[in-house]
């Protein structure tokens, strides 16, 4: 009995031996899936970093979007408290002192102890108020391009990002 069993065990080793190591090649379609896995791998490759150059230059927008509008925002009230100012000077030089606004408290407005509007190179606050101030802001929106926009807004980004 024991030498039967070892018998068909040693019969089952050789067959499945023989089978195992004479395996047909791919058929035709197994190598086109193992070409098209290849060729997809290398898709989704270039489209991950695709969305990671995206991911960047979509933050890189937002920043310069943000330092565009808040430093807006802080040259408007600089040209209000500014106006503000004059209408006080003009009143207490005719109406024998008498101001209506009285004394201005500039807006702060800053990250990482850094003005928005210097990031963006505009320098803040002139009494009597001019627009000076927006076309230092809006000068690089001059260009004629969109990629020009672009590059725009990813230097400021940049550059406030970077101090």
């Amino acid at each position: 009995m024991k030498r039967a069993f070892a018998l068909c065990a040693l019969v089952g080793v050789a067959v499945y031996a023989t089978t195992a190591w004479s395996a047909s090649p791919p058929s035709a379609t197994e190598q086109r899936l193992v070409k098209d896995v290849a060729t997809l791998k290398t898709q989704v490759k270039k489209l991950q970093a695709q969305v990671k150059t995206l991911s960047t230059d979509t933050g890189t927008a937002v920043v310069g979007l943000a330092v565009l509008g808040i430093c807006s925002t802080v040259l408007t009230t600089d040209a209000l408290q500014g106006t503000w100012q004059v209408v006080d000077q003009v009143s207490a030089a005719l109406q024998a002192g008498k101001t209506y606004f009285g004394p201005q408290t500039p807006v702060t407005a800053s990250v990482a102890g850094q003005d928005w509007c210097a990031g963006a190179n505009v320098t803040r606050s002139q009494v009597p108020p001019t627009v000076a101030q927006y076309q230092a802001l809006l000068a690089p929106f001059n260009g004629a391009s969109d990629s020009f926009r672009a590059d725009v807004l990813g230097l400021l980004a940049r550059r406030f990002h970077s101090k």
